[in-house]
C-alpha cells in the first residue's frame, strides 16, 4: 500500500526532494491517518413510490493528499525560491515516493500552502496536493517486440494486470508485407485490414486512436471490430495476434490505493 508518511523522501517532476534540502515529514503524534481511498459517491434517482433509489453508477473524485516537507537545514531565500519554482508547477506532473518507485501520482498544488517556521530559518512547509485522477499509476509497462515477420500460424501473448481496474493499452505495429493484422482476445476480434509492407501503425485503444506513417493514407474504415475489446482485465490476459508484423504493447496500470 502506498502509503505517504511513512516515507522520507519523494521525487517530483523528476527531482528529488533531497536536492532541495528537503524531506517528507509527519507531524502527528501516535498512529499515522491517511486516506485510504478516494472519494466516491453513488449515482441514483429517487424513483417516486420506492424505497430504493434506480442505481446508475458510482462516481469518484480526484485523490487530494497533504505535503509537509521540512529543511534538513537552515533555509535561504534561494532555497523558498527553488521550492516554489519545483512545486508550484501548472499542470499535472508525476511524484513518487523513493520507497515506492511502482507508484505514481499525477499531481499538483492546490488550495492554501503554509510556511510554518521559527523565525530562525527552520521550519516546514505544508501543501495540498491534488492527483488528475482517483487512481495511482505504475510506471509505463512495455512488452517485448514481437516479431512475428516469419509467423505463419497465432501467436499468443499474455499479459497480467496486476492493478485494480481495467486498463486499455497503447499497439506499435510495423507491418511485414502486404495484409491484415488480427488480434483476438475472449473471442473478440480487432482487426487491422489492408496494410502495406514496412508501414507503422500507432493505436490507441482508450482513445480509439489509429495513426499510420502512410502519407494521405487513413486507417479509420480498416478497423474490424471495438477497439475496447483489446481491454486488459486484471488478472491474466490472453491475445493471439495473427499476421506478418512486428508488435509491440504499452500501457499503465492502476491502482485504488
Amino acid at each position: 500500500m502506498p502509503t505517504i508518511l511513512d516515507s522520507l523522501y519523494f521525487t517530483y517532476n523528476g527531482i528529488s526532494c533531497k536536492t532541495y534540502n528537503l524531506m517528507n515529514v509527519n507531524l502527528s503524534n501516535g498512529m499515522y491517518t491517511e486516506k485510504f481511498h478516494a472519494p466516491r459517491e453513488i449515482v441514483e434517482t429517487t424513483v417516486k413510490g420506492s424505497d430504493t433509489p434506480l442505481f446508475h453508477s458510482i462516481e469518484e473524485s480526484p485523490r487530494e493528499f497533504e505535503l509537509s516537507i521540512a529543511f534538513t537545514q537552515k533555509y535561504t531565500d534561494t532555497d523558498i525560491d527553488n521550492v516554489v519554482k519545483w512545486l508550484f508547477q501548472d499542470n499535472y506532473k508525476p511524484l513518487y515516493f523513493e520507497d515506492k518507485p511502482n507508484k505514481i501520482y499525477y499531481c499538483m498544488p492546490v488550495g492554501d500552502s503554509d510556511i510554518v517556521h521559527n523565525g530562525l530559518r527552520d521550519g516546514y512547509i505544508t501543501i495540498t496536493m491534488r492527483c488528475r485522477s482517483s487512481k495511482i499509476l505504475s510506471p509505463l509497462q512495455t512488452t517485448p517486440t514481437y516479431d512475428l515477420s516469419t509467423n505463419t500460424a497465432k501467436y499468443r501473448v499474455n499479459i497480467n494486470n496486476t492493478g485494480h481496474v481495467v486498463v486499455y493499452p497503447e499497439i506499435s505495429i510495423e507491418k511485414v508485407g502486404a495484409g491484415n493484422i488480427t488480434f483476438t482476445k475472449d473471442g473478440e476480434i480487432f482487426e487491422i485490414r489492408n496494410l502495406t509492407d514496412k508501414e507503422s501503425i500507432y493505436i490507441n485503444c482508450e482513445k480509439e486512436i489509429i495513426q499510420t506513417d502512410a502519407v494521405g493514407v487513413y486507417r479509420f474504415e480498416d478497423v474490424v471490430g471495438d477497439y475496447f475489446d483489446m481491454a486488459l482485465n486484471v488478472g491474466n490476459n490472453a491475445i493471439d495476434i495473427e499476421g506478418k508484423c512486428k508488435v509491440t504493447l504499452r500501457y499503465y496500470l492502476k491502482y485504488k490505493f
